[in-house]
């Protein structure tokens, strides 16, 4: 008889146990008392538990049901657990197999690990090591409990758009949902990427003036002379080199404005923009006439690393504003890794016309990465390996090397926003031969602005000019 797993082991946490709970969990050994040992050990997981005894009769099993997860012996009278695994594959080459083998045999387990098996055990084994194993086999899987209040929750129509399972996010969007009719200034905190201005339209969604505008303007998004036209307005001259502009605070009146990158702008903006939300009235840049307008706003800022609630908004707590303000941080990936299967998974229905899936040992890279570009580079990185992989399991090595190579290209935003900007004009002139007046027209702006744009890139127009 085999040696079997060491019977001395902690009791799982109700953490544990509810992350992985009603998972379909297959265990096939020829070694009676080693399945029985395993179902032991098992049992407070609340899993759905079912034992075989050779891989013949796991495979007659799974013909009537389908496991989440397979542990087999490698050596067996008969089929062989690496035969076993090979069959699954097959059909199924998604679903995470972990192979349990004597010192005798490792080499050819670690063969079957390069093969794609999630990982393997050598007995005796500890039983804690066992569950760590099929615990994260699991995450690394997508597998998610059969929670109904948790699904109803995420059908909620107004936090559609945020894929996530993880309990740092429900936490935070369960204080959106209580927010969301607040008239507080609300700061969404966090690390580049993290999509929160996703959030911030999901807060919208899901406020009493849902069924008005949302406008948005990022700092980045203009120079710092003209944001002030573009959230107060103008009066202008009647001319294309002066035209009137009506201003994002009159555009969004009833509703929500998004006040992105607010760390970018400059202290004098910040404290008229904070001026004006508080007493519900501004003027146009050009006019010392005041217009009414009722917003509610939310604000983003992006910092590097997790410096403690509100350090880096100190900007906007300076200016005095009256009314209420909260500051709620955005979780980085890293910290929910458990939303990394099901990013992908989204991501991955979104494409048109390819059926790829990443291998269980890809998915475990992806869970070991540090993501510093959080969100926005595993949805990157998901789409480049979709079009790069040559099979239709993505590999490990694939998203290894996309990890490597993306994590060297991700910049600051205000570089990735300067590069583009220098594009697009680039772009624009091109296609009207270095003609500014047709360029400013196709970019929505007048030609005053525009050249200020090309002077601020020190773009030539006349170069573009055949």
């Amino acid at each position: 008889m085999e040696q079997s797993a060491r019977i001395n082991y902690s009791m799982p946490t109700q953490d544990q146990i509810s992350s992985t709970a009603n998972a379909k969990v297959l265990v096939v050994d020829d070694n009676v008392d080693l399945l029985k040992l395993i179902s032991i050990r098992l049992k407070p997981m609340r899993f759905e538990l079912k034992t075989a005894t050779s891989a013949e009769e796991a495979i007659s099993l799974m013909s009537l049901w389908s496991p989440d997860l397979v542990v087999t012996d490698l050596q067996m009278p008969g089929m062989s657990g690496i035969e076993l695994f090979q069959t699954l594959q097959a059909k199924n080459p998604l679903i995470p197999v972990i192979i349990l083998t004597a010192h005798g045999t490792i080499p050819d387990a670690v063969e079957a690990t390069q093969s794609g098996v999630a990982s393997y055990l050598t007995k005796p084994f500890d039983s804690d090591v066992l569950l760590k194993q099929i615990q994260l086999a699991l995450i690394s899987s997508g597998f998610t409990k059969n929670d109904s209040t948790t699904a109803l929750l995420h059908q909620e129509s107004w936090r559609k758009q945020i894929v996530s399972k993880s309990p740092l996010m429900d936490a935070l969007l369960d204080q959106i949902s209580q927010l969301a009719d607040s008239k507080s200034l609300i700061i969404l905190e966090g690390e580049p990427g993290t999509c929160k201005d996703d959030i911030a339209r999901a807060m919208h969604a899901k406020s009493n003036r849902s069924d008005k505008p949302l406008v948005h303007l990022s700092c980045t998004s203009l120079p710092p002379e003209l944001l002030e036209v573009e959230l107060f307005g103008r009066v202008g001259d009647g001319t294309t080199e002066k035209p009137e502009r009506l201003g994002l605070l009159r555009q969004a009146d009833g509703g929500t404005f998004l006040f992105s990158d607010f760390n970018e702008a400059s202290k004098p903006f910040l404290q008229r923009a904070m001026e004006a939300l508080d007493r519900g009235m501004a003027c146009p840049v050009d006019s010392e006439t005041f217009y009414n307008f009722d917003i509610r706003m939310l604000t983003t800022t992006s910092i590097v690393g997790r410096y403690g609630h509100g350090q880096t908004s100190e900007k906007l707590w300076n200016l005095g504003s009256k009314m209420g303000l909260v500051i709620l941080t955005v979780p980085s990936l890293k910290e929910r890794p458990e939303d990394i299967p099901h990013i992908t998974a989204h991501v991955l229905s979104q494409i048109e016309g390819k059926n790829i899936q990443f291998s269980n040992k890809a998915m475990q890279a992806m869970l070991a990465a540090d993501w510093p570009g959080n969100v926005r580079q595993l949805i990157n990185l998901v789409k480049q390996c979709v079009h790069l992989s040559k099979t239709k399991i993505v590999s490990d090595a694939l998203v290894l090397s996309r990890l490597s190579n993306r994590a060297a290209q991700i910049q600051p935003l205000t570089n990735a926003h300067r590069d583009f900007e220098r594009d697009y004009l680039t772009e624009v002139l091109k296609i009207t031969n270095g003609n500014v007046t047709k360029a400013a027209n196709m970019a929505k702006r007048n030609r005053t602005e525009f050249h200020r744009l090309l002077n601020k890139h020190k773009i030539e127009a006349k170069s573009f000019r055949q």
